[in-house]
């Protein structure tokens, strides 16, 4: 490690923000999570969590970027404690939507402007037309925080049944899309 590496290191490590340390500590020093149980703690505790918590918006689990959905996502990459119950609400809100009748319901469209104003998951030449990414961020934040349940695996389904050949999916109406993208 060179000496300005170090001194990037030791000065992210003296930051106020436990989130900051906690990363570097977990995923550029590789120190295990059993040593970093305190510092999840001191980010639970932070500034910085409580005004995300308090935050979330009663609306649409989507909003951005106060919506359920993004406030999970921002607790995960913060390093919030694992199994934290005051989520749970948090987690059945986003996981519920996602997994609502609309995503289970299927239609085909012929062209992009018919693939609009219908509620459910388009398919346009033999390939759902679903932006995967919501479902498969809530499921990374679900597991992340180890508030995975039941409907994780029905999460995983969804995406598995949306995945296109090539191995990724794609939200794109445009039937002339042929290449999914791996977001």
């Amino acid at each position: 490690m060179t000496s300005a590496v170090a001194e990037v290191i030791e000065t992210l490590l003296t930051c106020d923000e436990p989130s900051v340390v906690l990363g570097v500590r977990r995923h550029v020093l590789g120190e295990p999570d059993s040593a970093l149980v305190d510092l999840g703690e001191e980010v639970r505790n932070s500034s910085r969590a409580r005004a995300l918590i308090a935050g979330v918006s009663p609306g649409n689990v989507y909003d951005k970027w106060h919506g359920a959905h993004w406030v999970l996502a921002d607790l995960a990459d913060l390093g919030y404690p694992q199994e934290a119950s005051e989520l749970e609400r948090l987690r059945d809100r986003v996981a519920d939507h996602w997994l609502s009748k609309a995503f289970y319901t299927e239609y085909e469209a012929k062209s992009k402007a018919s693939a609009y104003g219908r509620e459910g998951v388009p398919i346009i030449e033999g390939r759902h037309r679903r932006c995967a990414s919501q479902q498969g961020n809530a499921l990374r934040s679900m597991v992340k925080l180890g508030l995975a349940d039941e409907r994780t695996d029905r999460l995983v389904e969804r995406l598995l049944h949306w995945q296109w050949p090539d191995g990724g999916w794609n939200c794109d109406r445009n039937p002339s899309a042929d290449t999914s993208s791996f977001m």
